[in-house]
């Protein structure tokens, strides 16, 4: 009765993990992310693509950082594909555009899990339930009992903030976009939410909205 009950409840992990080895055809799996945007633009405002610069919107934030300089590249591809162009140093450009990144700490949870503790061997004999004339090897496990685990999850709230502003100094639209998830790895998050933020530059949301987004792997991986 004791070997019935681990086999039932070995049975339905197996299942899916088998099915999801065949679905997968044995590649990773991609990871999906869940983002929020929101998007506001001055009333009466029509956004067209100008020259811009880009600056730091924390006033704490060091330009010349090689994290900062990785991020803003990838706002500047983002923003010359769009049909922007980016002014050299010493002249004005139509539009600012202030950009910021971060990382917080929100919530922590403990969750606690079980795990089956299983000895696999070789007997030499009958197994169980044939009768023969001649011993033969088989193979046989022996279940004891399952121990118990705790782990600590930790979840971020992942961020960026893009804010443009005229020559007058005058707001002229911003995109905030953030994800929450148990990954600090800022330099693979924070392109994906410049992605999210693309289609919703000089555009309103009338509140912040939900969308799904895919991790790009690298071809190396």
């Amino acid at each position: 009765k004791r070997r019935l009950n681990f086999m039932k409840k070995i049975f339905l992990p197996l299942t899916i993990l088998t099915a999801l080895f065949i679905a997968t055809g044995c590649s990773p799996m991609t990871s999906k992310y869940r983002v929020t945007v929101d998007a506001i633009t001055a009333p009466n405002t029509t956004v067209v693509p100008s020259s811009y610069s880009i600056k730091a919107l924390g006033e704490n934030t060091d330009v010349n950082s090689l994290r900062f300089q990785q991020h803003a590249a990838t706002l500047i591809q983002l923003l010359n594909t769009k049909g922007y162009t980016q002014v050299d140093t010493g002249h004005v450009a139509e539009q600012t555009i202030y950009f910021d990144y971060g990382i917080e700490k929100v919530k922590e949870e403990v969750q606690t899990y079980s795990e089956p503790n299983i000895t696999f061997g070789m007997s030499w004999g009958f197994p169980y339930g044939y009768y023969g004339r001649h011993y033969h090897p088989y193979n046989n496990f022996w279940y004891g009992g399952d121990t118990t685990y705790r782990k600590v999850y930790s979840y971020y709230n992942r961020y960026i903030t893009l804010l443009a502003k005229d020559s007058l100094n005058k707001e002229l639209w911003r995109v905030d976009v953030s994800s929450i998830g148990d990954s600090k790895n800022l330099r693979k998050i924070v392109p994906m939410l410049l992605e999210a933020a693309e289609d919703y530059i000089g555009k309103n949301t009338s509140e912040p909205i939900k969308i799904i987004m895919k991790e790009k792997r690298d071809k190396n991986e």
